[in-house]
């Protein structure tokens, strides 16, 4: 696991440091599924800065600003988090009610990632405030369809075209006036 997550952090150091604002934030113990991701952002072309935690608590001291994340300006408000459900303490669960506690969060995408793929799993997810849910392992179609669907919170080498809609988990009732955030447009 320590080459793996060499190779993550060597891809991270690789990607372009220039852009600030829609930053993706992933909160993930698990370096396979860190290394997923990463590459499926890289097959969708997504030029997103990207940042990794890999605990509940080091995506809380991000979220909050404190810590080794006290600086802003190198570590801003995510426009998309990706958290696991269970990692080292506190859990995702715990960073999404966290989440849910704040009042004047900037818009943000909430991605709750879990090998418990059940419905109780998937609401309680949308419960603590999940805005999307993907099970583990990550399907690549559902990535893709992920990053397609909330095209708003993406940075793109290129505009990928959309031409049909796809429903997926979404914690906005359909025409729920949220801007399409519950569709997902796939190309």
């Amino acid at each position: 696991m320590d080459s793996l997550r060499k190779k993550n952090s060597d891809w991270l150091k690789q990607r372009s440091t220039v852009l600030t604002d829609d930053t993706v934030l992933i909160a993930d113990d698990s370096e396979s599924d860190i290394f997923f991701l990463l590459r499926a952002f890289a097959s969708a072309r997504v030029k997103n800065p990207i940042h990794v935690v890999r605990s509940g608590r080091e995506a809380l001291d991000y979220l909050q600003g404190i810590g080794n994340f006290a600086d802003k300006i190198r570590f801003p408000w995510p426009a998309v988090v990706f958290v696991d459900l269970i990692m080292p303490p506190p859990d995702g669960f715990a960073v999404l009610k966290w989440k849910s506690d704040q009042l004047d969060l900037p818009k943000t995408l909430w991605v709750a990632m879990s090998n418990f793929d059940s419905p109780k799993a998937i609401n309680q997810a949308y419960m603590a405030g999940a805005t999307t849910f993907l099970a583990k392992p990550l399907d690549p179609a559902d990535v893709s369809n992920l990053i397609h669907g909330y095209e708003d919170f993406w940075r793109f080498q290129w505009r990928p075209k959309s031409t049909h809609a796809v429903r997926l988990h979404s914690t906005f009732p359909q025409n729920s006036g949220h801007g399409g955030l519950d569709k997902v447009r796939t190309s």
